[in-house]
């Protein structure tokens, strides 16, 4: 079992960034994640994974650039992704579309 699947046993719609420590877009969107999660604490998951330490897992979500960021339903479904940089505004924006949160 991945840490993807731990993550989605707990029932709660999850953000999976993929990224690296010395990719710039990767490093400043740590930052905007770790806000997400805790505005978020109680209704969603985040998790950061660092590409070099996961290649199993990069290579099952065929992640071809970072970084890269995956959405997760409540039921486990993949129902997203973005390449890039993303704002706070937009990961809310997202949340709120996607997730009804």
């Amino acid at each position: 079992m991945s840490i993807i699947d731990e993550k989605l046993r707990e029932g709660k719609p999850l953000i999976v960034d993929v990224g690296s420590d010395n990719c710039v877009p990767c490093k400043m969107i740590q930052p905007v994640l770790k806000e997400i999660e805790e505005d978020y604490k109680d209704s969603l998951n985040v998790l950061i994974l660092n590409v070099n330490e996961n290649l199993e897992i990069v290579k099952e979500l065929g992640v071809m650039s970072i970084p890269t960021q995956f959405f997760y339903d409540k039921d486990g479904q993949m129902i997203g992704q973005h390449v890039g940089f993303l704002p706070k505004e937009s990961f809310q924006q997202i949340i709120k579309e996607q997730f009804s949160l």
